[in-house]
């Protein structure tokens, strides 16, 4: 899972977006975030909740898609403990 997955999987944890106020809150291309969306729903992490006017997509997170984001959480948390002692050690911190 690439960072701007985790990232659309994080907004969407808190609330159900269009793809257009992913787009604006993030300012990636359509396209990549298009790709994302997709490969977010074919894994069953996200669902579209509505169709609303110009083509537009309201995305919403499944329980699978929590699931996976708690998942990369615990794996982020603790690389960034690391990297604090590794920091802390060298800098005497």
């Amino acid at each position: 899972m690439d960072i701007l997955e985790l990232a659309i999987l994080t907004m969407l944890s808190e609330d159900e977006m269009s793809i257009r106020e992913i787009e604006q809150y993030l300012g990636a291309r359509r396209r990549r975030i298009a790709k994302s969306l997709q490969e977010l729903e074919k894994k069953g992490f996200i669902i579209k909740k509505a169709y609303i006017g110009d083509g537009d997509i309201i995305f919403g997170i499944t329980e699978q898609g929590l699931e996976e984001l708690y998942k990369n959480y615990i794996i982020l948390r603790d690389l960034v403990r690391e990297m604090e002692i590794s920091v802390c050690a060298k800098f005497d911190c």
